[in-house]
C-alpha cells in the first residue's frame, strides 16, 4: 500500500437549516429510494462518484459484509436521477441514537458542474431531518471535490473537528478499480 497525508474535517448541524435558504431540485431531477440492495449497482454508484476522489473502501469490503451492510435496517440510500440517469447518490447511517450521518454523497462527474451540488444536498438534509434526531452529521476530505468543505459549510453544517492522518491506497497493481467490470 502506499498513500498521502490528508487532512479531513467532520462537519454537523444541530437543527434543520431554514426553509427561506433552501434550493430546490430541477423539475427534471427525482431522488429515489435504493430499495432493492443490488450490490452491483451500489458499486457502480460508488464508483461513478468517488472515483476522481480515491473512494476505495467499499470496493475492498467482502462482497457478503458489503451485501449486509446494504441489507441493514440502519443504511438508507437513495439515488439522484436526472432526466431519467442516475445523476448522484446518498448515504445515510441511521445507527446513532438520536443522530444520523451522512456517509457518502457525490455527483457522478458527468453531472459535476450542473449547479446540482446544493440542491440535492439541500434534499439530503431536509429527508435526514424527517427523522426523529438532534444531529445531523458528515465528514470530507481534501481528497474530495475541492468545492465539498464550502457547499457542507454553506448549506449549515459547522466543523467540529479536523485532522491530518496518512491515507493507504492501494498499490497500482492492486487497484481494486482494475477489477470491475465496467
Amino acid at each position: 500500500m502506499n498513500g498521502t497525508s490528508t487532512t479531513t474535517w467532520w462537519l454537523q448541524m444541530n437543527k434543520p437549516p431554514e426553509k427561506a435558504n433552501i434550493q430546490p431540485l430541477s423539475d427534471d431531477c427525482v431522488v429515489m429510494e435504493f430499495r432493492e440492495p443490488i450490490r452491483s449497482f451500489y458499486l457502480y454508484l460508488y464508483t461513478s462518484v468517488g472515483r476522481p476522489y480515491q473512494w476505495y473502501n467499499r470496493l475492498m469490503m467482502p462482497a457478503a459484509e458489503l451485501q449486509a451492510l446494504l441489507e441493514s435496517d440502519e443504511t438508507s440510500i437513495w439515488v439522484l436521477y436526472c432526466k431519467g440517469v442516475p445523476a448522484g447518490f446518498v448515504e445515510f447511517n441511521l445507527s446513532g441514537s438520536g443522530e444520523t450521518e451522512i456517509v457518502y454523497f457525490g455527483l457522478t462527474c458527468e453531472f459535476t458542474g450542473r449547479k446540482l451540488g446544493m440542491p440535492f444536498l439541500n434534499w439530503c438534509i431536509a429527508k435526514a431531518w424527517e427523522l426523529p434526531i438532534q444531529r445531523l452529521w458528515l465528514h470530507t476530505c481534501d481528497l474530495d471535490h475541492n468545492a465539498a468543505l464550502h457547499l457542507y459549510k454553506k448549506a449549515g453544517f459547522e466543523v467540529y473537528d479536523q485532522d491530518t492522518i496518512f491515507q493507504q491506497k492501494p498499490d497500482p497493481e492492486d487497484d481494486p478499480y482494475l477489477l470491475l467490470p465496467w
